[in-house]
């Protein structure tokens, strides 16, 4: 059975919220006035593309997941409770926008770039909050 994430709270609130799915994430982003860039976090007081400022009302909703362009194996726990080993990567979330996620399969062998990566809500040891892990997209678009 698996843990109803409904009833936790983000551990970022300003980057995601849980999907309509209640497994998956959405990334807010913010779209920029002047150019329609879009930049993340939401929260950033300007555009990360062109530098005009950027208020509450331009922030957007999508998807969280994106495109996979390198990753590795961490021996040393980067952030605190990070286990080791852990694999993290670059993922493309948005047009020139590149995120650093933490990426939910135990085995290199499992990644490649350029795949499709989708952000999943983990629960935390909390149990009050759920974080971001990214998992690969399988061709049906569910996760391997």
């Amino acid at each position: 059975m698996t843990q109803d994430l409904t009833t936790l709270q983000p551990l970022r609130p300003t980057l995601y919220r849980l999907a309509a799915d209640g497994r998956s994430l959405d990334f807010l982003f913010a779209q920029c006035p002047h150019c329609q860039a879009l930049s993340f976090p939401a929260n950033a007081p300007g555009c990360m593309h062109c530098g005009h400022p950027v208020d509450a009302s331009a922030q957007v909703t999508r998807p969280g997941g994106g495109t996979l362009l390198e990753y590795v194996t961490l021996h040393v726990a980067m952030v605190p409770g990070l286990p080791t080993p852990s694999i993290a990567g670059d993922i493309r979330i948005a047009e020139q926008v590149v995120e650093e996620g933490v990426i939910g399969v135990t085995d290199e062998s499992l990644l490649a770039p350029g795949m499709a990566m989708r952000a999943m809500a983990v629960p935390l040891a909390s149990g009050e909050h759920y974080g971001c892990q990214f998992v690969p997209v399988d061709a049906s678009g569910g996760r391997s």
